[in-house]
């Protein structure tokens, strides 16, 4: 199986913004407001997954590998860099994890509640967009079964967890 590829996701996670208050209707979102250290508080599928074949599974992938505790976004004024897990599903079965940080660094803009950002990876370059929700210091987005599929390459594996329809990242502050 091919490595899990986070960039796009990250990049999805930081298009699209919206947050609330309490008071009043929504006001849309600004660089400020995301600007800073965020880091990977859960990782939520559409189903249970069991990535470490403890025949336990969860919805949250943080409880099922520490692959994940490395994961951060970091935005200044108009760049931004993503530390995220290079996944390889190894073994017989694809049953087995190996994972590395990578960092990615790439340039974003905000604007009407999306984020979109442009990434450059190994010497190409990637603009993505993705809507976001900010409440508190909690930073929430999703991205669909297509974008799982492409980015985490499960469709051309024989891997138990390959019909995820989304995953939903969150991070703190």
């Amino acid at each position: 199986m091919k490595p899990i590829n986070f960039n796009l996701i990250i990049l999805l996670t930081l298009l699209t913004a919206a947050c609330g208050n309490d008071d009043t209707a929504p006001e849309a979102l600004s660089e400020n407001d995301i600007q800073g250290e965020w880091f990977l508080s859960e990782l939520n599928a559409s189903e249970p997954v069991d990535l470490n074949n403890d025949n336990i599974t969860n919805l949250d992938l943080t409880q099922e590998t520490n692959c994940f505790d490395g994961m951060t976004i970091d935005f200044e004024s108009d760049a931004y860099e993503f530390t995220y897990p290079k996944i390889d599903f190894t073994g017989d079965n694809s049953d087995e994890l190996v994972c590395s940080d990578t960092l990615n660094t790439g340039t974003y803009s905000l604007e009407n509640g999306t984020l979109t950002a442009t990434t450059f990876i190994d010497g190409s370059v990637s603009t993505e967009s993705v809507s976001l929700e900010l409440s508190n210091n909690e930073l929430k987005f999703t991205i669909t079964s297509s974008q799982v599929n492409e980015y985490l390459d499960l469709e051309n594996t024989s891997n138990e967890n390959s019909d995820l329809e989304f995953l939903e990242f969150v991070f703190n502050k």
